[in-house]
């Protein structure tokens, strides 16, 4: 007989919050330093527009993901 184990236990789901967050920030801090390399060469201003953007993305998920774990705890 089998055991049925369960995966989606507030501990998991928490420790799975946890390692998004810590992912994004990773991210975050990788797409900053694109965005030095692109600004130091001078990059065009749609190029600079739309990394920003996606370093605001990537800061807005981060903080809702913080929002969630913060509210979980």
């Amino acid at each position: 007989m089998s055991k049925i184990v369960n995966i989606t236990s507030k501990e998991d789901k928490e420790q799975k919050l946890q390692d998004i967050a810590n992912s994004l920030e990773e991210l975050k801090d990788v797409m900053a330093e694109v965005i030095e390399a692109y600004e130091e060469e001078n990059a065009g201003s749609r190029k600079m527009d739309t990394l920003t953007e996606a370093l605001d993305a990537l800061e807005d998920a981060y903080d809702a993901v913080s929002d969630v774990i913060m509210e979980e705890l």
